[in-house]
């Protein structure tokens, strides 16, 4: 069993993108997922209505604004599934904090923008404000670059990222493929199962399996 947290202070980064197609790719590993839209948003909740895909029989709306609630849905989860993945909302400290505490692995996903590199700087050190708090070195914490795209920018994500100081998990670009898909209620495994969007994912997630090993 392993709670792995997808956090950020900033919207757009691709949170709930990394989340879905996360779960869809260690499914197809045979693992047993239960996905958590903790965003007041509900757009895992939306996405997975639009199709009868995968994701249909993964999401479930959970409340992060009541922390008790918010913990027993998550050990809950963590009772009858493998893999437990949490969407958290942008902007909100204390619910990315308490994914932190119950969480083993948090990813950060940070797009190419001077304003990502500032916002999963202060996601940093929530996550490590969580480390101190259980003192059990968990979460573990990794970043991954996200809509990633051949500009400048783009290029340096990566040498921006590692000057962090926390280690970095495979890129996903920004592909036509992932947003079409969502609009079909679909992962891109199920979209566009030879895509390079695909092979993306399916390379994180392997990348995450390897971390939680």
């Amino acid at each position: 069993m392993a709670i792995i947290a997808v956090t950020g202070r900033k919207g757009g980064i691709g949170k709930s993108t990394i989340t879905a197609n996360l779960a869809a790719e260690m499914v197809a590993m045979g693992r047993s997922v239960v996905v958590l839209d903790a965003d007041p948003q509900g757009s895992l909740v939306a996405w997975a209505g639009l199709g009868e895909g995968v994701l249909a029989t993964l999401v479930r709306a959970v409340d992060a604004g009541h922390a008790a609630q918010f913990r027993r849905a998550v050990q809950a989860a963590a009772q009858e599934a493998e893999r437990v993945l949490i969407d958290t909302p942008p902007g909100f400290t204390d619910p990315a904090l308490l994914a932190g505490l119950l969480a083993d692995l948090v990813l950060l996903p940070a797009g190419p923008s001077s304003l990502d590199i500032m916002a999963v700087r202060d996601a940093i050190d929530l996550a490590r404000q969580a480390q101190k708090e259980r003192g059990d070195g968990k979460p573990i914490v990794r970043l991954v670059p996200s809509k990633v795209v051949n500009t400048r920018l783009g290029r340096e994500l990566e040498g921006s990222l590692h000057e962090l100081g926390e280690q970095l998990l495979p890129p996903v670009g920004q592909r036509a493929a992932v947003a079409e898909a969502a609009l079909t209620g679909l992962t891109v495994r199920e979209f566009a199962r030879t895509s390079r969007a695909a092979e993306e994912f399916e390379a994180l997630a392997r990348a995450v399996e390897r971390v939680l090993k």
